[in-house]
C-alpha cells in the first residue's frame, strides 16, 4: 500500500520524536516496524511516498493508517504560521516533516502516565512489558506478537501484576484508570468530540494524570493541536528563549497557557518540534 503525502512528511522524525512507543527499526535501517490498535505495521519512505505493509488483515487499513500519520495535516501553513519565531524556525530546518501522530487514546494515555520519571528507552521496554503479559497474541505473517492490553485485560492483570513487570509506583495509577473506564464502560475516544476544556478536565480525574500528562494524551491522540504539554526539556527551553526575570516561578500550568496564547492554535506543533530539538541537541 502507498500513501501520498500532500505536505512535507519524514517518517523517521515523525515516529521517533518521543509521541509513540512501538516502532523499531529492523535490521534494514530504511524499514520502521509498528503495533497500532492490533495490526503489526511495516513502513518505509521514499520522497514524498509512504510505503505501508500490513501483517494481517484488519480493519486497520489505509484509510486509518492515514489518519494514524494525520497526513492532512498542512505543515506548509503551520510553518507559515510559525515562521516569525526565530527558534522554531531553527527546529523546523533541523526536523523537517515532522508530524503529530493520532493514536489510540487508551494507549496513549497508559504510556505517558508510564512517563512519570522515566525516559523513552524505558518507556519502551513498559509498554512492551505489559503487551506480552496482559495483550492478545496475534500471529501474523511475520511470526507472532502482542497485541497492547485493552483496559478490561489491564483490569484482571491488576496492580500487583504491573508491579511484577516493573511499573513501580506507576502500577496503581495505570490500574485504576483501567479499573475507572470499565466501570464506566467508557471509550477515551469519546474525548476528541469534546473541547480542549472539556477532555482536559476529565483526563486531569484519573490519578496520576496532571495537566502534563494529559497535554500529551490531547496532542498525541485527541485532536487537540492546540495543547501544550510542559515537561523538562520544554521547560528549559521556555526559560532559555522565550521568557525572562522570574520565569523559575511561573508553575508549569502557566507556562502551558503562556505557550498557548504566543504560539496559537497550533501550539502543539511547536511544542513537538521544540522538544525534539532540545532533547537532541
Amino acid at each position: 500500500m502507498v500513501l501520498i503525502s500532500k505536505f512535507p512528511y519524514s517518517i523517521t522524525e515523525t515516529l521517533y520524536s518521543g509521541q509513540a512507543f512501538r516502532w523499531k527499526k529492523l535490521e534494514n535501517p530504511s524499514v520502521n516496524e509498528g503495533i497500532v490498535e492490533g495490526t503489526r505495521i511495516r513502513v518505509t519512505q521514499d520522497e514524498e511516498k509512504i510505503y505501508c505493509e500490513f501483517g494481517n488483515s484488519t480493519a486497520f487499513g489505509e484509510d486509518a493508517m492515514g489518519k494514524y500519520l494525520r497526513l492532512e495535516d498542512d505543515l506548509s501553513l503551520i510553518y507559515s504560521e510559525m515562521s516569525i519565531d526565530d527558534y522554531f524556525n531553527q527546529a523546523q530546518k533541523q526536523y523537517n516533516g515532522l508530524h503529530i501522530l493520532r493514536q489510540d487514546p487508551w494507549e496513549c494515555l497508559v504510556t505517558f502516565i508510564c512517563s512519570a520519571n522515566n525516559n523513552i528507552p524505558r518507556i519502551k521496554s513498559l509498554v512492551t512489558a505489559m503487551s506480552e503479559n496482559c495483550g492478545q497474541k496475534i500471529i501474523d505473517q511475520f511470526g507472532e506478537f502482542h497485541a497492547f492490553p485493552t483496559p478490561g485485560e489491564i483490569f484482571q492483570f491488576g496492580e500487583d501484576g504491573l508491579r511484577g513487570i516493573g511499573l513501580g509506583f506507576r502500577a496503581k495509577y495505570v490500574a485504576k484508570a483501567a479499573s475507572m473506564l470499565v466501570e464506566e464502560e467508557t471509550d477515551l475516544k469519546y474525548y476528541r468530540s469534546l473541547s480542549y476544556e472539556e477532555a482536559l478536565e476529565k483526563l486531569i480525574r484519573f490519578p496520576g494524570v496532571g495537566d502534563k500528562v494529559a497535554n500529551c494524551v490531547l496532542l498525541f491522540s485527541m485532536d487537540k493541536l492546540q495543547a501544550f504539554p510542559v515537561d523538562v526539556w520544554i521547560k528549559r527551553v521556555l526559560r532559555e528563549n522565550y521568557l525572562e526575570g522570574n520565569s523559575e516561578n511561573i508553575p508549569d500550568n502557566g507556562l502551558r497557557v503562556w505557550a498557548q496564547n504566543h504560539f496559537g492554535r497550533f501550539a502543539g506543533y511547536a511544542n513537538q518540534y521544540l522538544f525534539h530539538k532540545k532533547r537532541l541537541t
